[in-house]
């Protein structure tokens, strides 16, 4: 009767075993597919960011451009003696909000939606990534729209075609640049372009910074 008993729970104790390492084994196997899995979301956000770096750059010196000119319209405005109407001109046509940055977030938010990005707890990458598409990319959107926004509705327009030196849209346009509201509206621009500017910049720093962590991860 003992033996049988013994013999009993030495299946039992088999049983059990075998149950618990099989569920071990599936749930390394599991783990195991989402690590695959995650690091093919790192590769495809890297990539990402391979093409959305050179993009803000190419943003960035637009964006320059453009405030460099409105800083000279700013000068001839503070400056009545270095005022020059068909420099002025010339350089208020260089003035605009020019490209905005809207970057690529399909491959986080994907990574994100599925679960895979924070599976294994929020680590430095996974925090160092989250601050580009959650922190950056959302006050580039803002600010975008806020300075797309402030050259389409704000900033006065006047007449800068191929007939500005004649002395009717001459005289029209002087009106519009001497007026009161024209000084302000350049100068409020200017400032947003500047912040935006910094943003930009600060957010191009961060883009590569992580892009270096994950193709470090990557050639692990």
């Amino acid at each position: 009767m003992r033996n049988i008993l013994a013999r009993g729970g030495i299946e039992f104790l088999a049983v059990f075993l075998g149950i618990g390492l099989s569920f071990n084994v599936e749930e390394w196997r599991e783990e195991s597919q989402i690590r695959e899995r995650l690091k093919g979301d790192y590769y495809a956000i890297q990539q990402d960011l391979e093409k959305d770096i050179p993009y803000l750059n190419q943003i960035i010196e637009g964006q320059i451009g453009s405030k460099e000119a409105g800083l000279k319209l700013i000068q001839m405005l503070d400056e009545e003696n270095s005022f020059d109407y068909e420099l002025f001109v010339k350089s208020k046509r260089l003035v605009t909000s020019g490209n905005t940055f809207f970057g690529t977030k399909a491959s986080y938010e994907a990574s994100v939606s599925s679960g895979r990005f924070t599976y294994f707890g929020v680590d430095t990458l996974a925090n160092e990534i989250g601050k580009v598409y959650e922190h950056h990319y959302n006050r580039l959107d803002l600010n975008g729209l806020l300075l797309d926004e402030a050259n389409q509705y704000k900033m006065p327009d006047f007449n800068s075609g191929v007939r500005y030196l004649s002395d009717k849209i001459k005289k029209q346009n002087l009106d519009i640049i001497l007026s009161p509201v024209y000084y302000p509206a350049v100068v409020d621009f200017i400032s947003l372009q500047n912040s935006y500017i910094r943003k930009a910049n600060l957010a191009l720093y961060q883009m590569k910074k992580v892009n270096e962590l994950l193709l470090k991860k990557l050639n692990e």
